[in-house]
């Protein structure tokens, strides 16, 4: 008896198996087009299927896991969660769960990237009601010009009568104030429309610092170029 009372939780652990090595037979998207770490495309690989696309662990496999997956957006883990702590269990896993470690398909520097992302975009917007609202109102107004990432749409990818935007994190002085601007009155040189009239100050205020503290705090980062005059870093391959 006491065997068969173990057998669902083997078969958890099975399933887990399974749904985390799907990255594996997903081919090697690891990086965006132009060749850099994208650490939301690693997220999207390698960890949503059980933290969930919002980190808050509501995924499919979240029922067959004991115990459940982590929730990133926790308010009580907020502490403990830091970008060293992240990037040590994506490498080598955590004993007594279905978390396994990723170290001999990602680099250190893929997973100290992975890191920088779930911390910056789902624990350090815990219980952050404004940082929700910007990053749906960004969603809903500015990612189909400028993309999910702010990195730009992708060929293809661009809507009928849409004009793609520029790549967010390649534009040099990027202030909270700009982006107020940006967002509330456009540019209509370049066809960029303004918002003012659609959001309230308040939510305009919250896109700014979505696109500040959530995708362009990630960017440079990701990018190792911003602290060496614009010049690849030291992030080899």
């Amino acid at each position: 008896m006491p065997s068969r009372r173990k057998c669902p939780a083997r078969l958890a652990v099975a399933i887990a198996a399974l749904l985390l090595a799907a990255p594996v037979f997903a081919g090697d998207r690891k990086k965006s087009p132009d060749g850099r770490i994208d650490p939301a495309l690693l997220y999207h690989n390698y960890c949503s299927v059980c933290h969930g696309d919002q980190g808050d662990g509501r995924s499919r496999a979240r029922n067959s896991l004991v115990p459940p997956p982590a929730n990133f957006t926790d308010p009580g883990l907020r502490a403990r969660l830091s970008v060293d702590y992240i990037a040590a269990i994506t490498r080598e896993g955590k004993p007594g769960t279905a978390m396994v470690g990723w170290k001999t398909q990602l680099t250190p520097a893929e997973s100290k990237a992975l890191a920088q992302y779930v911390r910056t975009q789902f624990v350090e917007k815990s219980g952050d009601e404004a940082a929700r609202r910007g990053r749906t109102l960004y969603g809903h107004y500015c990612a189909a010009c400028h993309g999910p990432a702010g990195r730009g749409v992708e060929p293809g990818a661009v809507r009928e009568g849409v004009k793609p935007g520029p790549d967010l994190t390649k534009i040099a002085g990027l202030t909270r104030e700009r982006v107020i601007t940006a967002v509330a009155v456009g540019k209509a040189s370049a066809g960029k429309p303004g918002f003012a009239q659609q959001m309230a100050p308040a939510d305009i205020e919250a896109v700014a610092d979505y696109v500040r503290q959530g995708l362009l705090a990630v960017s440079p980062a990701v990018s190792g170029t911003t602290a060496h005059g614009g010049k690849a870093s030291d992030g080899k391959r």
